[in-house]
């Protein structure tokens, strides 16, 4: 069955979310779950099916390994994708770093610099060769709607990605590609990184909002409701302060407004 055999580390909204989306369109899927978050997966491992709703594909998806086993995981497939907050890139990292062989490609999803840490974690447990990618924010806006069930509202368009090491491009471009169209590389990894939004956006978003998010007890819509005028202007200087860096180190970065655009939101 499938295209592809996938491995997807993580459990959460995202994660799940792609697993659907990727199995829906014929690949053959192994979901990872961290043992220190296994109660996400309890119900998924039991009905091996995720409901997707949306505006993408629609219905059970199937998903072909749901574990906690990283050697089972990594056995499955040689493609990785780690899809979890960045807090959790590192202990993830030490999860699968024993089983880890050269042949394996891990994308991170969004990377947000996590593909350096990674490989310096990774490095430690001897492994030559491996090719780490990343990508600049996550390829859909969507959420877990239940133990086994995610919605999809809108698919990122051009997706950007960096590759460590950077000669490795056109090589994981050629595995990304039939997964997540018209998806675009950066010079490395950096760039990539540097390149996210997330960082710019959600914290200054979730401060001047502290107040409406605690008493909505979980129901705040971030882009409707928390990025007002006032907001922006926030987000926009602390952008500029990137775009600072990255022009320190050589890059031409593009302003948060904009690359939101290109990313499909906002008036075309």
């Amino acid at each position: 069955m499938g295209e592809k055999k996938i491995t997807i580390l993580g459990g959460g909204n995202t994660a799940f979310a792609v697993a659907a989306r990727l199995s829906h369109i014929g690949n053959d899927i192994c979901l990872l779950e961290h043992p220190d978050f296994a109660e996400s997966v309890t119900e998924l491992s039991q009905v091996k099916e995720i409901t997707l709703e949306g505006v993408m594909e629609t219905g059970p998806a199937q998903i072909t390994m749901v574990t906690i086993d990283p050697k089972e995981a990594l056995d499955f497939s040689d493609l990785l994708l780690l899809i979890v907050p960045a807090y959790a890139h590192r202990p993830f990292a030490e999860f699968v770093g024993p089983y880890l062989q050269s042949e394996h490609k891990v994308v991170i999803m969004p990377g947000t610099l996590g593909s350096m840490e990674f490989a310096a974690v990774v490095s430690d447990f001897g492994i030559s060769g491996l090719t780490i990618a990343e990508v600049d924010t996550a390829p859909y806006v969507c959420r877990k709607t239940s133990a086994t069930g995610a919605i999809i509202w809108g698919e990122i368009t051009g997706l950007g990605m960096g590759v460590l090491p950077s000669h490795k491009t056109k090589y994981i471009e050629e595995e990304i590609a039939p997964l997540f169209p018209g998806i675009v590389s950066y010079r490395d990894v950096l760039e990539c990184g540097l390149s996210s939004m997330n960082p710019v956006v959600h914290p200054a978003g979730v401060l001047m909002n502290a107040g409406r998010i605690e008493y909505s007890r979980g129901e705040f819509y971030f882009y409707e409701e928390g990025v007002s005028k006032s907001v922006a202007t926030v987000i926009e200087a602390v952008d500029s302060e990137r775009m600072a860096v990255g022009k320190a180190l050589g890059y031409d970065l593009i302003p948060v407004g904009e690359s939101f655009h290109k990313a499909g939101f906002g008036p075309r």
